[in-house]
């Protein structure tokens, strides 16, 4: 039995890994971003939340390695062959490496680089899909972006060391709570739809947004941050999170049923509680 699912979960996870068309949850095309809710990257995301790496499951060691075959040589991500350099991609991708306890990987040291080297005027990233010019809100960084990027950069030193600009990131995302307009090529929003739990931590939410932000010190402290978090504790019955809204694609799993208790996002909410001790102490 492993710490937050089933055996019998975890299997039926690989037993789906060729359910696209293509090795390890990929499409027949080589696209590791689709299908939307099950794909390549979104199952990253749930492994290493499970608790996987490499040590404790072999599988995971050819699963990395397919992975950064999506690597370019300046540390970018493509997610198939013919995408660009997305950083909304290549910030899930670190991130969900991260979670699988790829994170001091060598080759990732030019992804972090990268990260810090795109970083926008606003403090956060934005995804070159549509050329800045159209509109203010349009040439913003795109919040949905920027928590990847920070989420993967958790697992570095760059939060000590380059605190100025991971401040300016976690402050473009809490002026974002105060805002809540669509920002960003992509329209990055916080309306009725981001206020919901969701699981897995797939996209904008309010689970991922308080998660990710909750490893930096600078997020701890802010009014706008613990307004998000006690929105959070409002879901919380007996030390348990509930999920309001789970991917459909994960509607056979126990973790991912709409109105239950979810043990991969009571995972979450519990390393949240550890950040913020850590604050206090």
């Amino acid at each position: 039995m492993l710490p937050n699912i089933s055996n019998q979960e975890l299997n039926l996870i690989f037993e789906r890994i060729s359910d696209n068309g293509g090795p390890f949850w990929s499409r027949g095309d080589g696209d590791i971003h689709a299908p939307a809710g099950f794909s390549t990257i979104d199952v990253l995301y749930v492994l290493g939340d499970i608790g996987l790496t490499p040590s404790t499951d072999a599988r995971l060691i050819d699963f990395i390695e397919f992975l950064f075959e999506y690597q370019n040589n300046d540390g970018s991500f493509r997610y198939n062959s013919k995408s660009g350099k997305l950083p909304c991609m290549a910030g899930r991708i670190a991130a969900g490496l991260g979670r699988a306890g790829a994170e001091t990987d060598a080759r990732l040291e030019i992804t972090y680089k990268w990260f810090l080297d795109t970083q926008m005027r606003d403090g956060g990233w934005r995804c070159n899909t549509v050329k800045v010019g159209k509109s203010q809100l349009t040439d913003a960084s795109n919040p949905g972006t920027t928590l990847y990027i920070l989420d993967a950069l958790r697992f570095t030193q760059y939060p000590t060391r380059h605190p100025i600009a991971m401040n300016r990131a976690v402050e473009f995302l809490l002026r974002h709570w105060e805002t809540r307009l669509p920002l960003g090529p992509c329209d990055f929003g916080i309306g009725s739809r981001f206020m919901k739990i969701e699981y897995p931590t797939i996209r904008y939410n309010l689970l991922y947004y308080v998660y990710a932000l909750s490893f930096y010190e600078h997020a701890r402290k802010d009014a706008r941050f613990i307004h998000a978090l006690d929105l959070i504790e409002n879901d919380v019955n007996n030390d348990t999170l509930t999920v309001c809204q789970p991917h459909h694609r994960w509607k056979d799993f126990s973790f991912a049923i709409p109105g239950e208790t979810s043990s991969l996002a009571t995972k979450l909410w519990f390393e949240i509680l550890e950040n913020m001790r850590s604050t206090q102490n």
